[in-house]
């Protein structure tokens, strides 16, 4: 059989897993790694129009992506800066307001789309002599032996039956790095179980032009069936467009779907108060189920998990990829720790530190999450009234803006 001996084999070529591999090649460049991904080999098309699926990337975030050297790219596409927030209550009066000056900071982050980052850094990876990225790589076993993975791909179709190939690579591998999504294969064959939470919701994203400028602004309203998001998009010759996020209950969201595109807009544009003026069109709409997930552990013998394999959360408040690029530079961090002081970069101590160093965090914001859902979407007047008090209270109080922003930034 063909044997491939590397020193990391990551599993799934997302952002997050083309971030880890992009991070380790740059630290380590005598060390070799390969990217496996299941689907076929494909480029990635960038369109003159504005692709509805979008990141908020923190500073943190970005800082990663100038690391690797993909930053540079991804700002000569289109990449958004915001410089304030707005965050209101439905029901009542309480909102508050974020401002890149509150902490002395040129923006809080930029909107970015998701296939301009996935070109970026699938284009650094093809710069990088040390990273080998392998399509069509789909995951069927694996054993351990002499300290090292041996991955197992499954093999072509024939005749409708999908069999192992007889003369199929195998891949050996010092660390395995699971960073194949939320219904990740490395985690089911590690045997890690997964904490799953239905939001009873489900996610629209789709392209608005607005008849105002959205002036670099997040705006965001919480109704209780579930938060919308606006999030600003330039680079096309206006500031006029803007990515949509309604996450909404199941049964209101297949009314959405439902309907043609002129009547979503003006349901969009009652929805989001007016703020941005008429809802001149939109975009086509995709949607997705919102639905929470975490891992019980982060790790197995000699294996991982970064990003969305380990953890996967509503998109109220952006964080999923960012959570996952804080997983990358951490796991990467202790394998640099651990290589400087002769270990093995999946010696037990190595991944148990990482992931004491990210599960605490990243449940933490889980349950934020989860509380901000159930606290927005209760309709009874005691909740409506903490809610208002309580965005009131942030808004008035400069100090505590300043700790959200900065905890939200990861910086």
């Amino acid at each position: 059989m063909n044997r491939h001996r590397l020193d990391f084999a990551i599993v799934g070529a997302g952002m997050v897993g083309m971030a880890q591999a992009a991070l380790l090649a740059v630290r380590h460049p005598k060390m070799r790694l390969a990217l496996l991904e299941a689907s076929p080999e494909s480029t990635v098309q960038l369109s003159d129009n504005y692709e509805p699926r979008v990141v908020a990337l923190t500073q943190a975030s970005r800082e990663l992506l100038e690391e690797v050297g993909a930053w540079e790219e991804i700002s000569a596409q289109r990449a958004c800066p915001y410089v304030e927030m707005r965050v209101w209550d439905a029901d009542g009066t309480g909102s508050v307001r974020f401002n890149s000056r509150d902490v002395q900071l040129p923006n809080l982050g930029h909107i970015v789309e998701n296939n301009i980052i996935v070109a970026a850094l699938r284009a650094r990876l093809g710069a990088l002599p040390n990273v080998e990225l392998v399509n069509g790589f789909r995951l069927e076993s694996w054993w351990r032996d002499c300290g090292l993975w041996h991955l197992q791909p499954r093999g072509e179709q024939s005749d409708g039956v999908e069999g192992l190939r007889e003369q199929a690579e195998i891949v050996q591998t010092r660390l395995l790095i699971g960073a194949d999504g939320a219904r990740s294969k490395v985690r089911d064959l590690l045997r890690i179980r997964c904490q799953e939470t239905d939001y009873h919701q489900t996610a629209l994203v789709c392209v608005a032009r607005c008849e105002k400028s959205h002036r670099h602004t997040a705006w965001q309203r919480f109704m209780q069936s579930g938060p919308l998001a606006f999030l600003p998009l330039a680079g096309l010759g206006d500031d006029n467009h803007c990515a949509v996020v309604w996450s909404a209950d199941n049964a209101l969201a297949s009314e959405l779907l439902m309907l043609d595109d002129q009547a979503f807009a003006l349901n969009l544009e009652k929805a989001i108060e007016g703020r941005l003026g008429k809802v001149e069109s939109v975009s086509e709409r995709f949607s997705f189920p919102l639905r929470a997930r975490h891992a019980e552990r982060y790790r197995g013998p000699g294996a991982v998990l970064v990003g969305d394999a380990a953890h996967s959360i509503h998109p109220l408040a952006g964080q999923g990829v960012n959570l996952g690029f804080q997983d990358v530079r951490v796991l990467t961090d202790e394998i640099d720790r651990a290589l400087s002081r002769g270990l093995e970069p999946a010696h037990a101590s190595v991944l148990a530190r990482y992931e004491r160093r990210r599960r605490g965090d990243n449940a933490a914001t889980l349950k934020a999450m989860s509380t901000f859902k159930s606290l927005f979407g209760a309709g009874e007047l005691h909740w409506r009234w903490l809610r208002n008090t309580g965005l009131s209270m942030v808004d008035a109080s400069p100090m505590l803006k300043k700790r959200i922003i900065m905890r939200a930034m990861a910086v």
